[in-house]
């Protein structure tokens, strides 16, 4: 069950504490890439889904066996926040970059949802792209943030796979525990007491709203952080506060430029998947110019195109136990 922070007298120590526990796992499939590679030319022809089908079982056949501990870990109250897999492959190909997204998607339990105004999988230079930051398709930066927390859906897990990125750069991506250390423990307090106001930006036509808490506890997965600092240049700050605390908001925002932050891996075979109400993410301006962008997105491609990730979002698949008894129950 989900708590609202204040009801528990939580002390401010204790929630710094549980906070620092959070980490990333790093790993290194070097070791598997050349299997995928050999797989992948004798069957690239087949269909996504049963390319898809074959490549999660040569993981779980192939893979060390404490390589796939973290499958069941990401966001859990185990303290594993991240999981950065370098190595995965090497050919510079979008199908099997695609391939190998969601067969590492579905096996760290991810359920990927689709907006009917958002096309959302595919990440690259759009039309118009040198004109906008805070967009995943545009050109500027993107302010540390968790995704769709304006959305009545929770999204439990964002994960990344690097097809190609001949700018270098990097996703970005924070730990609260980071962005806290300007707050004093009054303000820690005030902070979990705290309700949000969440608000869509350019990638939602029309507006979308939800005020939540800012921090939540579960006992299966800890403490949950809402936290958004990005600006739209129509709808302004995408978290407001709700019910006071805005003066605590403002100066974790004051903050952002000189917090500690960590990046992934900028290189082809690269996957990343993150709890999204542990971590914030982020991404600086691409390592390109805006002549360069300007004249590559009008035409841009999924091969022509300097930088291309495939992203998915949302929900962690839930599994039931089955009660054999209490089944027997319900059948009487």
């Amino acid at each position: 069950m989900l708590l609202n922070c204040a009801n528990e007298n939580i002390s401010a120590s204790l929630f710094r504490q549980e906070l620092s526990k959070e980490k990333t796992i790093s790993l290194d499939f070097g070791y598997l890439s050349g299997v995928i590679e050999s797989w992948w030319e004798k069957n690239k022809e087949q269909n996504l889904h049963t390319l898809k089908i074959q490549l999660t079982n040569l993981f779980l056949n192939y893979l060390h066996p404490e390589d796939t501990l973290y499958f069941d870990q990401v966001g859990t109250n185990k303290g594993v926040a991240a999981v950065c897999i370098r190595n995965i492959f090497t050919i510079d190909c979008p199908a099997l970059a695609l391939t190998v997204h969601e067969a590492l998607a579905d096996l760290f339990h991810l359920t990927d949802i689709k907006y009917e105004y958002e096309d959302h999988k595919a990440l690259y230079l759009k039309p118009s792209a040198e004109k906008y930051r805070e967009w995943g398709n545009g050109y500027g930066d993107i302010t540390p943030h968790s995704d769709d927390l304006y959305e009545s859906l929770d999204v439990d897990f964002l994960a990344l796979t690097v097809c190609r990125d001949t700018t270098h750069t990097p996703t970005a991506y924070y730990f609260p525990a980071d962005l806290l250390l300007s707050l004093d423990d009054k303000e820690i307090q005030t902070l979990l007491g705290m309700q949000a106001i969440f608000v869509s930006g350019k990638n939602v036509s029309g507006s979308k709203e939800r005020v939540r808490n800012v921090v939540e506890y579960n006992e299966l997965y800890g403490y949950r952080v809402a936290l958004d600092f990005r600006i739209d240049i129509h709808s302004g700050e995408r978290m407001r506060a709700f019910n006071g605390g805005q003066e605590v908001l403002d100066k974790i925002r004051a903050a952002l430029p000189t917090a500690r932050c960590n990046v992934s891996t900028a290189q082809t075979g690269t996957f990343l998947i993150i709890a999204n109400n542990k971590i914030l993410h982020a991404r600086p301006t691409l390592n390109i110019s805006a002549d360069e962008v300007r004249s590559q997105a009008a035409t841009s491609t999924l091969t022509t195109t300097p930088r291309l990730l495939f992203r998915s979002k949302g929900p962690r698949k839930q599994y039931y136990s089955l009660d054999e008894k209490q089944a027997v129950r319900g059948a009487a």
